[in-house]
């Protein structure tokens, strides 16, 4: 049973660089280039929206009761839960960002687009914040809409929300287990 599954997997490597090398390579270059396109965004804003806040300067209106930039130090997950398990919670996220990464590599070749950028958003989001807790102790919330009153979040948060959403309109509209099977 185990050296099927170790001759399964050797077989899906293998058969992952029979491709169009090339091809493959370029895809996988461009995919770790919007990875660090998003991430670099995320990182300036929390950079240069979030710290002069942050330092004593006062929030920015941009729509009087609508939406709001404030710092807000988040020691926890999304909506405040886990407050004060940032160790624990980076540990989960980096694991996490790790499968990811294997995930998207091991799928090279499918090339759907919103498999594709699901998977950009959702890696470069776990990154950005797993980067906060790792350097700050906390991630960098600042994005406030007052007129539902939702979580302050981020850029790296919209990452993974927008990633959430494109990943579950994949497998409900484009995901087909079973031609992948025939085509094995």
């Amino acid at each position: 049973m185990y050296n099927m599954r170790m001759k399964k997997l050797f077989s899906k490597i293998k058969s992952l660089f029979d491709a169009d090398k090339k091809s493959l390579a370029l895809w996988f270059v461009l995919d770790f280039l919007f990875i660090g396109v998003w991430l670099a965004i995320d990182l300036l804003t929390k950079e240069f929206v979030y710290g002069p806040m942050a330092a004593g300067g006062p929030d920015i209106v941009i729509w009087k009761g609508v939406l709001r930039l404030t710092p807000v130090e988040n020691t926890g997950a999304s909506f405040g839960i886990f407050q004060g398990k940032t160790d624990i919670l980076t540990i989960i996220s980096l694991v996490t960002v790790v499968v990811m990464v294997a995930v998207m590599i091991f799928s090279i070749k499918l090339r759907n687009g919103w498999y594709r950028s699901a998977m950009i958003l959702l890696i470069a989001g776990g990154l950005g914040n797993i980067i906060d807790r790792l350097l700050l102790g906390y991630v960098r919330d600042w994005i406030y809409f007052e007129l539902i009153d939702f979580a302050v979040f981020n850029l790296a948060d919209t990452g993974l929300t927008v990633g959430c959403v494109l990943l579950i309109i994949f497998v409900i509209f484009f995901y087909k287990p079973t031609e992948n099977k025939k085509k094995e």
